[in-house]
């Protein structure tokens, strides 16, 4: 049994909890309840608190066991990798980390799982024998299923640290949480409650705010990676940090993709595009100075009228948008924008770019998107677990349409899975538009 199977239980237990103390209340409020029935009630409470404490001391225990894993493959890649000291009595003097080898550990893991074609203990026996004896400590503690390895939990956080940079919606500032019992439903006030000025001893107009849920739930993102055995034989730093990159690219460019455009229905995402309301939108079909600058205007304009308090605003669009309105000059020749290029931002709110906006929407197909949001309002929820699987003998279609067989071309596929969800806080704190033209 894993983390997220004993925190799933934790939560269910806190619901009994709560379900068992109102059933006291009501009895206690009802004034004619019989003591039995009481004494009862307290007992289903007693049992259910009983049950919440011990499960909490598992998950304590086994937070504080994982933690001690990743701590400990950490220290071993901090102090040369595969023991370089072994042998000579005098252990390696320890060194930082160096930039660029963050997530290592699962480099080394995927690297391992690969070449055991996914026998997790011949992967443990495979690191040992490499001199990763930490490492392959950590990976023992790894849940097996039918969908492959499951990280522990260190490293996944890692890999998924790594994707931060590579997803715009994550690297603008949108809030990443937990989702450990795979679902999360967040209360959010709805309309506001209003007040007003009154004579005296008139009634005060009653008024109540009304309150709506915001539900994440978990959605499987799955990335399928050829890599040639020829790389895989040899065993080192530079092959582990290709392995990790090759996930993180490819896990990247999708997830960038489905929290911007993915419409929500099935297995996917609802990315920024779905969730901003409809008069949040525009479509600007021409591009001149004055309309383009009145519309970028209007987009921040729309996301402020609705209170919104802008704590972590930004932009998304692609590099090529960011260039055309960086190239935007009024008839005196100054820039409209001029502070694109100074420093990257627009309206004082970052602008970050991504290939996975298109640029071909539209009618005439040449349209694209612009995106602003605060995205303090943005909550991202994260199983904080990546599970691995590979094969040697598989076929998959690449991007041109054909099939490739992994055998035949001496190929290992990697498969890796992330879970997560993506919601706001709330929808008004989006807005964007359609430019038709608007890319160099």
């Amino acid at each position: 049994m894993d983390i997220n199977d004993l925190r799933r239980m934790l939560k269910a237990a806190a619901g009994k909890m709560e379900t068992t103390a109102q059933a006291i209340e009501d009895l206690e409020a009802a004034g004619n309840a019989e003591a039995s029935a009481i004494e009862a009630a307290q007992a289903e409470f007693d049992a259910a608190e009983a049950e919440f404490k011990g499960l909490q001391t598992r998950v304590q225990r086994a937070e504080a066991v994982e933690q001690a894993k990743a701590e400990t493959a950490t220290s071993e890649l901090n102090t040369g990798g595969s023991n370089p000291g072994a042998g000579t009595g005098a252990p390696a003097p320890a060194q930082a980390k160096a930039a660029g080898q963050e997530g290592i550990e699962v480099g080394f893991m995927a690297h391992a799982l690969i070449n055991a074609k996914g026998d997790r203990d011949k992967a443990v026996e495979r690191l040992e024998q490499d001199g990763h004896s930490a490492i392959s400590a950590a990976l023992s503690g790894a849940s097996e299923s039918a969908g492959g390895v499951t990280l522990p939990r260190p490293q996944g956080q890692a890999v998924i640290e790594l994707l931060r940079p590579k997803v715009t919606v994550r690297a603008s500032g949108a809030r990443v949480h937990d989702m450990p019992a795979g679902e999360l439903r967040n209360a959010r006030q709805a309309t506001p409650s209003s007040a007003a000025y009154a004579g005296e001893n008139a009634a005060i107009v009653e008024s109540e705010p009304t309150f709506d849920k915001v539900e994440e739930k978990f959605r499987k993102l799955t990335s399928l990676v050829p890599i040639g055995n020829s790389l895989l034989r040899h065993t080192s730093a530079s092959i582990a940090l290709m392995v990790r990159d090759d996930i993180i690219k490819e896990m990247g460019l999708k997830n960038d993709l489905a929290f911007l455009r993915f419409d929500g229905t099935g297995n996917l995402p609802k990315g920024l595009r779905q969730w901003a309301p409809v008069a949040n939108w525009a479509t600007i079909a021409v591009k001149d100075a004055a309309t383009v600058e009145a519309a970028i205007r209007a987009i921040v304009s729309k996301v402020e009228d609705a209170d919104v308090g802008l704590i972590n605003p930004g932009w998304i669009m692609r590099a090529s948008a960011k260039n055309f309105l960086a190239s935007l000059r009024w008839a005196n020749g100054f820039k409209v924008f001029p502070s694109i290029d100074d420093n990257g931002t627009l309206h004082g709110a970052p602008i970050r770019t991504t290939s996975q906006v298109p640029d071909n929407l539209g009618v005439g197909g040449d349209e694209t998107e612009i995106y602003f949001a605060d995205f303090s309002e943005i909550m991202i929820g994260d199983s904080q677990q990546i599970t691995l699987a590979s094969s040697t003998e598989a076929s998959y279609v690449n991007q041109a349409g054909d099939t490739v067989s992994a055998y035949q071309n001496d190929l290992t596929l990697m498969r890796a899975i992330a879970e997560h969800d993506m919601a706001p806080a709330h929808d008004a704190a989006i807005a964007g538009l359609n430019g038709a033209g608007w890319t160099l």
